[in-house]
């Protein structure tokens, strides 16, 4: 039997490898961060009280216990995540980009994020969650904007790159199945952490309804890193809560 890749086109095929490497995304998602920065400076420019994602606070909280207490210590990070994605798309022949593959992996998580509400509200169409952890009083439609962006680019960066790449890690160094087990493993661990990190330090009240609202998100979010990678997965991500926060409902 003739293998489905023979069915769809090499360019086809091309961008679907290199738009999955960890270099395409970290670098389509450098542009989403200055996005972010930016945003966020401006809708914060005349507020004393500056709301930020939990999982940027963790993971820049995280940085400075290790010393690392400079704003421009988290851009040194980035650049040395880029250089090193860069060399393993340098060893896998990934660095064949082409100008329209970030349009087009644009547009391709815009249709997921569509896809993916539509999808979560048939999951839980009668539940009613909070905006990141908050009621999104006092909030503007810029301030809640920024943090739509900043979830999708640090929940991402913290669930699906780090968490469930560490998971598979010592999955295959420890664990002697079919690398699907390990897969399946990662997805479901990583988001019922995922699921639960909306609780920390007390943000939102814990139910049965909520949790398993992110979890199966969280299953969605992790399913689609594994086939589509780390940059049309944050994409999405950012899209899919920047629809809910035009929507004025829920987000993951």
């Amino acid at each position: 039997m003739a293998s489905f890749e023979k069915w769809v086109p090499p360019a086809v095929q091309t961008y679907h490898r290199i738009t999955c490497s960890h270099f395409f995304g970290l670098s389509i998602i450098l542009v989403l961060l200055l996005i972010y920065e930016s945003s966020s400076a401006v809708a914060y420019q005349q507020s004393n009280v500056v709301v930020k994602n939990a999982a940027e606070v963790m993971i820049k909280r995280t940085f400075w216990y290790l010393g690392l207490q400079q704003p421009w210590s988290y851009w040194f990070i980035y650049a040395a995540l880029l250089l090193w994605a860069y060399g393993q798309a340098k060893k896998d022949q990934l660095l064949a980009w082409q100008a329209p593959y970030f349009p087009y992996a644009v547009f391709e998580s815009l249709i997921y994020a569509l896809s993916l509400s539509s999808i979560i509200h048939l999951l839980a169409r009668s539940l009613v969650i909070k905006v990141l952890g908050t009621n999104g009083e006092g909030l503007g439609l810029g301030q809640r904007m920024a943090l739509a962006l900043g979830a999708g680019i640090y929940e991402e960066l913290l669930f699906r790159f780090g968490l469930m790449g560490a998971l598979l890690f010592f999955f295959k160094k420890t664990m002697p199945a079919r690398p699907v087990v390990h897969q399946v493993l990662a997805i479901v661990i990583s988001a019922a952490l995922f699921s639960s990190f909306h609780y920390w330090g007390g943000r939102e009240p814990a139910t049965y309804d909520s949790f398993f609202f992110r979890f199966y998100a969280g299953m969605l979010l992790g399913l689609l890193y594994l086939w589509r990678g780390l940059g049309v997965t944050a994409y999405t991500h950012a899209f899919y809560d920047l629809l809910l926060v035009f929507q004025g409902t829920a987000q993951v």
